[in-house]
């Protein structure tokens, strides 16, 4: 029995999960996988209930979940698989069907499960009527993914994306041994902003990897522009945290609004101030109650381009390499959110961590930059596993197999700077040799387009283990070799 824990996001990682799932174990005695993924996806459908309801992206979420539910609940898998039509007049009378409870997709559902569902839907619905009363929340529903819209309207009632999760995997009945686990457990809306090597941030996670196609959001960072001052750390340039460690979600207001602190913070150590700062308080558990900051009041102006209709070509170059990825608040602030503690927990306990294919920078980063899962990973001993991409993207274009570690690490020695500056006066994550968080490469074999030194990385203590990739794509594993390699490791 194999307890797994996967990072991943977006749809790579759903091409290897039935490798995953028979890793774990045999089923008369199974271990667990837990899929922890992000939520801080703005672009397609995804952004329009951002901007609308407000709360974390569900993208990601659904996209594994839909891919984990069972044959057995097949007709469910379609109903919350499908999207809407692209011309809205078709797509908001498809969803009036669908609220309705007379569109064909409920045919095969079973009647107590769809009204389940329905009940969910027809909440969300509301919710969307109400913000209608202004005429600048009007949803667009074209293209809108029902799972989304599904797991919006279970987060609203029930107040926590965690619930939400569990509900529409036990209501699809998906086996018990796997888990899908948000990185963050919050009804807030969190966004991602790249720190590029010329200086250049770009902010929200669609402008990072898949641009609008009228216009991208890049642009250098100019001091006059900006309402608040500008602060050189560690040689980079970048906004100034609002969020002092340990809290689980940003403030949507003002600094200068009310609350009080009784010591220096960790911004303050890191930035050398000498007086505290005030915080409004925070809610103390990892579920984060609605409330009117939930939907901030100012927004960020490059958060509020619409992400409906992006670029899915992602070999668009960006101006420069990514030098890091960072949370901000809706004023474009740097934030430092901690990881729910069902993430914590699966990080500290697995027998074998999988950082997955997929975007590199855009969805395995933002799991590893939160407080708490650099030291949960640090104090795992097991295996620690990095599954090489294929081919290269617009995020990593620069990058060799050694960047790719080199990123992880960074990732999570940044996670740790904070609680390292408060404990030790300095920054020790940086100095952990790369083998304290990637313990196996696992790549293509040959790697044609992402260039592998072995004889360098297993040098540094991590073990090189080549797979053969598919004779009809070279940029895909072949399954069955990288079953038989994981398993390998696995046993180890």
């Amino acid at each position: 029995m194999v307890d797994i824990a996967i990072i991943s996001g977006g749809t790579a990682t759903n091409s290897i999960l039935d490798v995953i799932q028979e890793l774990s174990g045999s089923e008369s005695h199974i271990g667990s996988v837990s899929h922890i993924l992000p939520v801080s996806d703005n672009g397609g459908s995804t952004s329009e209930i951002i901007r609308v309801l407000g709360g974390c992206s569900v993208g990601d979420l659904r996209s594994r979940i839909v891919r984990l539910i069972p044959d057995k609940s097949s007709s469910l898998r379609e109903l919350l698989s499908h999207r809407l039509s692209a011309n809205s007049k078709e797509a908001k009378s498809e969803w009036e069907l669908i609220v309705d409870g007379s569109h064909e997709l409920w045919d095969q559902v079973e009647p107590a499960c769809k009204e389940i569902i329905r009940s969910f839907l027809i909440h969300v619905h509301m919710e969307i009527l109400k913000r209608s009363r202004n005429s600048a929340k009007n949803f667009r529903f074209e293209l809108a993914s029902v799972g989304n819209l599904f797991l919006t309207g279970a987060r609203l009632f029930c107040g926590s994306l965690d619930s939400a999760v569990e509900l529409i995997l036990r209501v699809a009945r998906a086996p018990s041994s796997i888990n899908v686990i948000p990185c963050l457990n919050t009804n807030f809306t969190y966004h991602i902003s790249a720190l590029l090597k010329d200086g250049t941030i770009i902010t929200g996670q669609s402008q990072i990897s898949h641009p609008s196609r009228l216009e991208t959001s890049k642009h250098p960072i100019e001091e006059s522009s900006l309402p608040y001052p500008l602060v050189r750390s560690d040689s980079l340039i970048h906004p100034p945290p609002i969020t002092p460690s340990g809290r689980t979600s940003p403030v949507h207001k003002h600094p200068l609004f009310s609350g009080s602190t009784d010591q220096l913070d960790s911004q303050a150590i890191i930035y050398g101030q000498s007086e505290p700062r005030n915080y409004p308080k925070l809610p103390e558990s990892d579920s984060e109650g609605e409330s009117e900051f939930a939907v901030p009041s100012y927004i960020h102006p490059d958060l509020k381009k619409s992400q409906l209709h992006v670029d899915k070509d992602d070999t668009a170059p960006l101006p420069a390499p990514i030098d890091r990825i960072f949370y901000i608040s809706p004023y474009g602030e740097e934030i430092y959110p901690t990881a729910q503690s069902r993430v914590i927990n699966c990080l500290s306990n697995s027998n074998v961590i999988v950082y997955s294919i997929g975007s590199l920078m855009t969805s395995i980063i933002p799991v590893l930059i939160l407080q708490g899962v650099g030291e949960a990973i640090l104090e795992n001993q097991k295996k620690k596993v990095l599954l090489l991409n294929g081919c290269l993207d617009r995020e990593t274009q620069s990058l060799d197999a050694l960047g790719f570690i080199q990123a992880i690490h960074n990732a999570l020695a940044y996670s740790m700077r904070l609680n390292n500056k408060r404990r030790y006066g300095t920054s020790q994550g940086q100095e952990l040799p790369y083998s304290s968080f990637v313990t196996h490469l696992i790549h293509l074999n040959p790697s044609k387009e992402v260039v592998v030194d072995t004889n360098k990385i297993e040098g540094l203590q991590i073990r090189c283990v080549g797979v053969l990739p598919q004779k009809n794509n070279p940029q895909n594993y072949d399954q069955d070799d990288l079953r038989r390699k994981l398993q390998s490791i696995a046993n180890e």
